[in-house]
């Protein structure tokens, strides 16, 4: 153990267990400990606005995925808040899946106050949420997923940036085809598209089920790493390619609705789909998220016409270091004031998209 981590361990320790908030000072930092996150902050204010956020999205976001509250953790999460007036959003989640469960929560959130209590924690949060869910699997969720489902709790302003950019790398040809996205295991050398496209794909599949009928398809899929016969039992799509090809037509109109697409895929009327839809999404208009929590609404998910100043949010993943983002950004040139989809043009899994 190195001299850094040994002296974050002894700082953490300073912490006592409790079912309420314990707040200590720690050099130039406060420590507020509530019963699921252990908060180093600048100041006792933010500290405790975090870990009472904190607290709030892990019992709102594990209702709104999983229709259900979670246990509280048998060690409380050590949560770093880096706040600065002019910090790009970021954070990081790590875990360690043993023995069918999940241990050692380490987070880092990054970023203005506020973007870091309405983007920063929500996303993180979420990941924690499905590590949790997930643990008795064995297996981290696929990268996608993970990323695209911690996306769409963002705030708006976050979310429309990637919006931005998956037009941007689909007109590139930096599109992953959805048949090579399922199977990932891991973060492509090329990271960034699969944050855009994953988080448009979650938004499609969410708005065609609710969050929970989501989660029970990553569930089935990951069990049976047969993606095709999961997308088939609970979106109806019996290939990949369909789906891809209704996502593809639906990405190049903006967003929006989604029946008109779906049902273009499928060789089915538009009323068929609307009643499976309503159906489907009955469930999801029973959770009691929006009571804890103010979630942004998937009313109407997708990319739009943005305009917007620049950068892209840079909440990362759940094992890799928020600044392999920070490098894919850096890497590429400027983002433009606004970007419309070239028509036509292909996205690397070889479906036309036209405006």
């Amino acid at each position: 153990m190195d001299a850094r981590r040994l002296l974050f361990t002894a700082v953490a320790l300073l912490a006592f267990a409790s079912t309420g908030t314990a707040q200590v000072f720690v050099g130039p930092r406060s420590l507020v400990q509530s019963p699921n996150f252990r908060v180093f902050a600048r100041n006792a204010q933010l500290a405790n606005d975090v870990a009472k956020s904190a607290e709030e999205n892990r019992k709102a976001l594990a209702i709104h995925w999983l229709g259900r509250e979670l246990p509280n953790w048998p060690e409380p999460c050590p949560l770093i808040v880096n706040d600065g007036p002019n910090k790009p959003a970021s954070g990081e989640t790590k875990y360690t899946l043993v023995g069918g469960g999940v241990a050692n929560f380490q987070m880092t959130v990054s970023g203005t106050p506020e973007r870091i209590i309405d983007s920063v924690l929500p996303h993180e949060i979420t990941h924690t949420v499905m590590a949790s869910h997930f643990s008795a699997l064995g297996k981290p969720v696929p990268r996608w997923a993970d990323e695209g489902a911690c996306t769409t709790v963002e705030h708006q302003s976050e979310r429309s940036k990637h919006d931005v950019m998956l037009v941007r790398y689909l007109s590139e040809g930096r599109g992953i085809p959805f048949a090579t996205l399922f199977a990932l295991k891991d973060y492509p050398p090329d990271m960034m598209p699969l944050y855009a496209q994953g988080y448009s794909l979650s938004c499609f599949l969410i708005t065609q089920g609710g969050p929970q009928r989501f989660v029970k398809f990553l569930e089935r899929g990951m069990e049976s790493e047969d993606w095709v016969a999961a997308t088939d039992e609970f979106y109806s799509y019996p290939k990949l390619g369909k789906l891809q090809s209704a996502w593809n037509k639906w990405v190049s109109d903006g967003g929006g609705p989604v029946d008109n697409h779906t049902a273009d895929a499928l060789g089915v009327s538009t009323r068929a789909i609307a009643s499976n839809a309503q159906n489907l999404n009955a469930l999801a208009n029973n959770s009691e998220v929006r009571t804890a929590v103010a979630i942004q609404p998937i009313s109407n998910p997708g990319p739009s016409p943005v305009q917007m100043a620049g950068g892209v949010s840079s909440s990362s993943g759940s094992y890799y270091l928020d600044q392999l983002r920070m490098q894919q950004q850096n890497a590429g040139a400027a983002i433009p004031q606004s970007v419309s989809l070239p028509a036509p043009f292909q996205t690397s899994g070889g479906g036309t998209i036209r405006r």
